[in-house]
């Protein structure tokens, strides 16, 4: 018999090596067959356990641990066609698994999922100590009764976890569909299960075995995943609104502001022209002094529109100077207080950082004049290694925290993804009639200048 076993481990070694690359339907025939050779030779359930264990330690455990979930999946299903021809009764299966509970739980699943065995004509049930783990219970907790877990499938997944279980037995379709529990704390989770039936000679199904994996952790990246996505497409179509927003601006200056004192300039110097034509004295000093002051307003609009394109001061003066001009002109502009604690030689800005420094505390400032009805804010730019902290405070109307993401989240939502290239983060705090602060907080390796030239 050892020498029948050893052979057959050989084989269930490199079918299911073949099986785990390509997982096709071959490869479940074949290990279907390797159990209907099993069963001529008069080998054991125990010695099928024995073996998948041995052939789990060799290819799956191995494997990395993000590669596992997948890797057991797919070697739970061949090893169910291994099982598939031993036909047992439900209590030579119970016998069974009770005398090897713990070595057959591991050849199944890696004492990861949890196993379950339903007689379909009784009702009755068994759960494995994982399952019930999974569920947060202990062994003795959980009650070996259908109800204990259907009874915990949340509602809203209820009839389609029935409906799939009913087309399995009724049609033999697929079991397999993933759904939430409520857990022993109360806690809810997500399980993915899968499970196949036997059928007697009239066609009616005796047996059903299966488990569940715990898959809450991947459902929350896939959640997590998909909102980044939604966040980011909202994020690229409000970019593509602003840049067109802000091109209208640029040319409704250009030709509301430079279009018009660029003809009051050509009309001025047409008369000048007709002027000498008619060799009449020359202009008066007033005259050239209203030219001289056309000039000027067209210098001043131009500065002004390259300023909101890219703040000159940055690359002139730094980044300290550029967001104190910026606060000047906020002041001014909207009446509001600004408060600052700001120590101009504590952080030594590199190039690379000041667009995306100025831009946050910018878009902060502008977010208080549109929102906050504030009359005061503080600011702050302090030096707590290993990090830079920015804290933008004012005692405005506030916000509930759900509500942060209003009309101006996407202005947050922008200063998110600048303290995310600098590799730091923004943190909110905010109440109704409390203010609204919001922190950056910044890792100093990221801004600071790496040698004298750079600051």
């Amino acid at each position: 018999m050892t020498t029948r076993l050893g052979a057959l481990r050989a084989d269930y070694l490199a079918g299911l090596r073949t099986y785990l690359e390509d997982e096709s339907e071959a490869g479940l025939a074949y290990s279907y067959e390797l159990g209907r050779r099993a069963m001529m030779e008069r080998l054991g359930l125990l010695d099928m356990a024995a073996l998948h264990r041995a052939a789990l330690d060799t290819l799956v455990l191995p494997a990395p641990p993000s590669d596992q979930p997948r890797l057991m999946e797919a070697a739970t299903a061949f090893f169910n066609e291994l099982l598939a021809p031993f036909e047992l009764s439900i209590e030579g299966y119970r016998a069974a698994l009770t005398a090897s509970e713990e070595r057959f739980q591991l050849a199944v699943s890696g004492a990861m999922a949890g196993l379950w065995d339903w007689n379909p004509q009784t009702d009755e049930i068994y759960f494995s100590p994982q399952f019930k783990r999974i569920m947060g219970y202990e062994d003795s907790e959980l009650p070996n009764e259908r109800q204990a877990h259907f009874g915990a499938i949340d509602e809203q997944d209820f009839e389609r976890v029935t409906q799939s279980l009913m087309s399995h037995l009724d049609r033999r379709q697929v079991y397999d569909v993933e759904y939430r529990v409520r857990t022993k704390s109360g806690e809810p989770r997500w399980v993915h299960s899968r499970g196949q039936a036997l059928w007697n000679d009239s066609g009616e199904p005796y047996r059903m075995v299966g488990w569940i994996l715990d898959i809450t952790d991947r459902k929350r990246d896939e959640e997590a995943l998909r909102a980044s996505r939604e966040e980011m497409r909202r994020l690229s179509a409000h970019i593509q609104h602003v840049r067109e927003e802000e091109k209208a601006r640029i040319a409704r200056e250009l030709h509301d502001d430079l279009g018009q004192q660029l003809t009051a300039l050509k009309m001025a110097t047409s008369l000048l022209e007709s002027g000498v034509r008619t060799d009449q004295p020359w202009p008066a000093q007033s005259t050239l002094n209203g030219l001289y002051a056309m000039i000027d307003e067209l210098v001043e609009s131009i500065r002004h529109i390259a300023a909101d394109l890219h703040p000159v001061m940055l690359d002139d003066l730094g980044l300290i100077p550029a967001i104190d001009n910026l606060i000047d002109e906020f002041s001014a502009r909207y009446g509001i207080r600004v408060i600052r604690h700001i120590d101009p030689d504590a952080i030594a800005f590199n190039r690379e950082c000041r667009i995306d420094m100025f831009r946050m505390v910018q878009e902060a400032l502008t977010n208080v004049a549109r929102h906050s009805g504030a009359s005061e804010v503080v600011l702050d730019i302090v030096r707590a290694d290993p990090h830079c902290i920015v804290r933008i405070v004012d005692n405005g109307r506030g916000a509930a925290i759900d509500g942060a993401k209003g009309r101006h989240s996407f202005g947050l939502l922008g200063m998110r993804e600048r303290a995310a290239l600098l590799g730091g983060e923004i943190r909110i705090s905010s109440e109704p009639g409390a203010g609204f602060a919001l922190t950056a907080i910044l890792p100093l390796a990221s801004l600071e200048a790496k040698d004298a030239s750079s600051s």
